[in-house]
Parts: structure tokens; sequence; C-alpha cells
């Protein structure tokens, strides 16, 4: 395939950018997948003896240590110390129906807009709960997902769904016209009573429906130490939060979309992120009225301002944004017009470059020099691991330069005195330092420029 159809980003070979983690490949697992895809559309019942010690037992070496604390301040190494004592006070809870959920623990992280985001931070307990539940979920669902659905699945990630949308704007389809739309905080506004009753249209387990049920109205305490019961949304931050929300879009989106659109246009989805593609503006228009209505009847609402139709054929100089990219047209080429390019968002671009410079200048003088290359080398592979398409390599180039220019400044301000002059930092601070993807020898890092697709 040439290399002008389609962007490929430089990723090592075991990396991926999914958030949730493979399903384990215990029996109990596969056995529920493959029923799941036998029984298609049927309810399935007798599934509470899922959580048992084995289980649990996996969900917990699942867990990751590094993540925050909850309300407990107990850390996975702590649980870890009476593993089998706690586990075995956990089953006895959740087989005895008396098992709740500790209150979250809310932490509000900053956005770009200069709003917040609530993050609910559960305690180790809760996340192993949650993980078996999530493995449980998403072994029933996996198979009824449709294709067009990229986010928080197994083998799966911003990339595919990427390089999906490059491709059908690529391909001779002549789908130029995208519809693109926001919802509203949507992880915040899920309705329980209407998640809990699409979810009963594949499990009629009451214990496993009690228990997502209590996960979702767990307490939060806020940072003032004050605890409300959430009546809607799946809180941000919970390993179980991420497969509520793919299944409540795929019955009030994807569904939809698939029986009414599939022959007349694309989706592509990447958890509550979409777009649309159609050959027409007349169609997208008609699409936009129905979905807008569509989500209503789900208690879902658009965010107006980002909600819009784009022309990005050949003939327009549109673009629109999507997981952090601009899609654009290039330059008209001889043979092949103007190719569908990408490039880091300015958004995403401008806040990476906010985020490194405060990083430096808080850290500047608790860290010595050698370890501050590695953070920063740090930052910058996975910058380039995420972003690092092949069309996009001015704007890799600026945020490299643009983290030498805060390393340059900020490590002069370590004293009163300038410490390093401009011939040292080039002779012993860049050299350091990893340098874009196309101005250094990629095979010798180990690395491959290709990522595989799904067709």
């Amino acid at each position: 395939m040439s290399r002008f159809q389609f962007p490929r980003p430089f990723l090592r070979k075991d990396q991926s950018e999914t958030k949730m983690r493979h399903v384990q490949s215990s029996e109990v697992w596969n056995r529920i997948s493959v029923n799941s895809q036998r029984f298609k559309g049927e309810v399935m019942k007798n599934l509470f003896h899922c959580f048992d010690r084995k289980n649990l037992e996996e969900g917990f070496r699942a867990l990751d240590g590094s993540k925050a604390r909850g309300i407990d301040n107990i850390s996975k190494k702590d649980y870890e110390k009476k593993l089998d004592q706690n586990i075995e006070r956990l089953l006895v809870k959740l087989h005895n129906g008396s098992y709740v959920p500790s209150p979250k623990r809310e932490v509000l992280i900053p956005k770009s807009n200069g709003k917040t985001r609530p993050i609910a931070i559960a305690c180790t307990e809760d996340k192993l709960v949650e993980k078996v539940m999530s493995n449980l979920l998403t072994s029933i669902y996996e198979n009824t997902f449709l294709k067009c659905s990229y986010g928080f699945r197994p083998n799966l990630s911003c990339h595919h769904a990427i390089n999906q949308a490059h491709r059908i704007l690529s391909s001779k389809d002549g789908l130029n016209y995208v519809v693109e739309i926001d919802l509203a905080n949507f992880f915040n506004t899920v309705n329980h009573r209407l998640l809990m009753k699409l979810v009963r249209k594949r499990i009629g387990s009451r214990k496993v429906l009690s228990l997502i049920h209590r996960q979702l109205v767990a307490k939060v305490e806020n940072e003032e130490g004050e605890t409300s019961t959430p009546k809607v949304g799946t809180p941000q931050g919970g390993i179980v939060s991420p497969i509520l929300a793919n299944i409540f879009l795929h019955y009030a989106l994807d569904e939809w979309f698939g029986e009414n659109y599939k022959m007349k246009a694309q989706m592509v989805r990447y958890a509550d992120d979409a777009v649309f593609f159609f050959k027409t503006k007349s169609a997208a228009e008609v699409f936009l009225k129905a979905v807008k209505s569509r989500l209503e009847n789900f208690k879902l609402n658009l965010n107006e301002d980002k909600t819009r139709i784009i022309d990005i054929s050949e003939t327009s100089y549109e673009v629109f944004d999507f997981l952090g990219f601009t899609f654009y047209r290039g330059r008209k080429r001889k043979s092949r017009g103007r190719l569908v390019m990408v490039k880091t968002s300015k958004t995403k671009l401008f806040k990476a470059v906010s985020e490194f410079t405060d990083w430096i200048k808080k850290e500047r003088n608790s860290k010595k020099t050698g370890e501050l290359m590695k953070m920063a080398n740090a930052n910058l592979r996975g910058h380039y691991n995420y972003f690092g398409y092949w069309c996009n390599r001015n704007h890799l180039q600026y945020y490299y330069t643009e983290v030498l220019r805060s390393l340059f400044k900020w490590l002069n301000r370590r004293s009163q005195r300038k410490s390093i002059s401009p011939e040292r930092f080039k002779l012993s601070i860049i050299p350091r330092l990893v340098q874009p993807p196309e101005l250094i020898n990629l095979r010798q890092l180990g690395w491959n420029p290709y990522v595989q697709t799904i067709a």
C-alpha cells in the first residue's frame, strides 16, 4: 500500500492505546463469550458464579498498582499483604448480598476550556470487584458490539478509529460530508434507569444486576469531605464505567445507525466521540435532526457548539477534529489530487506544550538533571507514539522544539546564575533527548512504523 493512502503512527509492536486491558484468559470468560455469541440476543442467567476466588485473584493481579488510592488510603501492596483473608471476607459479602461499595474520592481535573472533569477514585477492594464485573460484561457484550465502535475494547485503540476515519475519507465512495457530534457531559448524564433496562436485555442474574446498580449509585466524597449519591452517570475513573458507557451507546446509537443508515453512510465511534460520513449535505442535515431526536429519547443532549456538518471534499478547505487530530485536505498533487491528511489539533498541541512547561518549572530544583532527562524522554516518546503519523512531522518537530526551549529556560533558572550556556546545552542536553521519529533510526530503536488495521 502506498504511503500516501494511509497515515501510519510510529508504534512499538507490543503497544496499544486502549485504556482497557485484555480480558483475562480464564476458562470461565471464554465459556461465557462463546455462549454469548452462540445465543445472541438471549438473556443470560446464572452469572454470579464468576465472582469466585480464582477470578478475584486474577482480577487483583490485573489491577494497576500505580493508580491513585481511594478514601481508605489502602494501596494494592497494602491489600496484598493479607490477600487471602481479604478475598475470603469479600467473597462472603458478595454472596450473602451485604457488599456495598465504599464512597469514591472525587478529584477535579482541569480541562483546556477552563472547566473541570470530575474523576471518581474507588478503593482497592472496589476496584477489584469492578475489574471482575468489567471482565464479565466484556465477555458477554464484545461479540454484540459493532465494528464501528472502537473505544475501550480489547485489541482496539484510538489509532484504529483514526485510521478507519482516514480510510473512509480516502476511499472512492464519496463520503465527504462529515457530521461531528459531541455529547454534552456524557459520562455524568447517563440515565441509570435506562441503562439498567438495556443491561437486562442480556443479563438476567438478579445478583449481577443488583451489583451493577450498587456500583452506579456508590457515594462520592468531594474535596470538601461532603458525600452525595449520584442519580445519573457512570463516574469517570471507574474500571466498569467504560464498558457500561459502551453498552448504553451501543443501544442508543450504534444499533439504530446500523439499522437505518448502514447502506447510506458510515460511522466511527470511540466512546462518546463519534463522526458520521455521508455523500450529500442534505443527507447529513436530515441525519443530524434525526440523531438529536434519537439521543433525546435516551435523555442525552448534544453540545451545539461542537456539533456541526463539515465538507471535506477536494474543493473544500474545512477541517474537523477527532481524538486529538485535525483532519484536512493537503496540497494538490499531480496524479493524486488533494489527499486527506491528519495533524495534531492546535488545542492538544498547545496543551501538551503548556503541561510540559509547567512540569519542568515545578520539578527543575527537586530532581537531578539525569532524572529530568529520563522523564522528559518518557514524555516525548509518549507524544511521538500517539501523534507520530508520517504526515504530522511539522507538529512533532514543533513540540520537540518547544520542549528544548522550556528545558533551556528553566534549567537556567535553578539559581540566580545561568548554569547552562547555549553551547553546553547543545553538547550535553540535546543529544540525550529523543528526537522526532523522522530524524532518528526507527528500526534501531525497535519501533515499527506500521499499525495493525481493522478492515
